[in-house]
């Protein structure tokens, strides 16, 4: 059996499939103590055990170089080489908890499980692919922390040859097939009936509003606040204008990447084309 064949052993594969798991899915979903060390004791089996097995003679050294440098990335003592990182705005981050050294315990886990031969008999194919995708669950694991942005004075138009009462009905619609898709995703939607307002289980933020288009009328403008878009509606029996203000997005922490036309854009994708398009 050959080095690179002991990434084979389900072990190092469940832990790869946990690291994925929980960095783009539980943690963004729970964002609880138990997600959070998820990564911890996955990685730090996974890490030592995947570089062991390319490099066999140095195993033990791979290990005991990989507790030490955990727990100095734990400590304060990592802070000045962050502050400095974040200096030349590379974003780099991490929160001070003595606790996460508990995860130390996968270290001979994984130094142990490298002396199995036991291994499922994987094509070499399946061994390479295995080999990337943990890169990929690594580099999952280390992306940068993000901020919410928000981009105002937009005031851009869109003209519609209907009127004002279709193009709530439409919006309505639109709103809630997006609603569904992140609830589809995340199954954690809880929807108001009182103020008819869709909304993350646990949080304020508004998702969409459904606006009753029947109590509409010429006179009116409508304002429409949500977590993506803050939109004005006006129009008459004929044709109808929206309007929109301001938009928001969640962007990658110390990016100088013009995200308020890329977030323009992904609206007008997202919710106009949809209502000039919706049958």
């Amino acid at each position: 059996m050959t080095a690179t064949n002991k990434t084979g052993h389900p072990l190092f594969i469940i832990c790869v499939i946990v690291l994925i798991l929980n960095d783009w899915y539980l943690k963004p979903v729970f964002h609880n103590t138990l997600t959070g060390k998820l990564s911890d004791f996955a990685g730090l089996f996974a890490l030592p055990y995947l570089l062991s097995s390319l490099v066999p003679k140095h195993a033990l050294k791979i290990h005991v170089w990989t507790g030490l440098l955990f727990i100095v990335w734990k400590s304060e003592f990592a802070e000045p080489l962050i502050a400095f990182a974040n200096s030349l705005r590379i974003p780099v981050s991490r929160t001070i908890d003595f606790t996460d050294n508990i995860a130390l315990i996968s270290l001979p886990l994984s130094y142990f499980t490298l002396k199995s031969s036991f291994t499922l008999n994987l094509k070499p194919i399946l061994h390479k692919a295995l080999i990337a995708v943990t890169c990929l669950a690594f580099v999952a694991t280390s992306m940068p922390p993000r901020e919410n942005r928000t981009f105002t004075q937009i005031d851009k138009v869109y003209a519609f040859d209907i009127s004002k009462r279709e193009l709530v009905s439409r919006l309505n619609m639109v709103q809630t097939q997006e609603v569904y898709r992140i609830n589809k995703g995340s199954g954690k939607v809880d929807f108001n009936e009182d103020t008819n307002v869709f909304y993350f289980e646990g949080s304020t933020d508004t998702l969409a509003v459904m606006i009753d288009y029947r109590s509409i009328h010429n006179g009116d403008t409508i304002r429409l606040k949500t977590s993506v878009a803050d939109i004005m509606i006006t129009g008459d029996d004929r044709k109808s204008e929206l309007k929109l203000l301001t938009v928001y997005k969640t962007v990658p922490l110390y990016s100088d990447k013009d995200y308020r036309t890329k977030t323009i854009r992904e609206f007008e994708k997202r919710i106009v084309k949809k209502i000039k398009n919706y049958r």
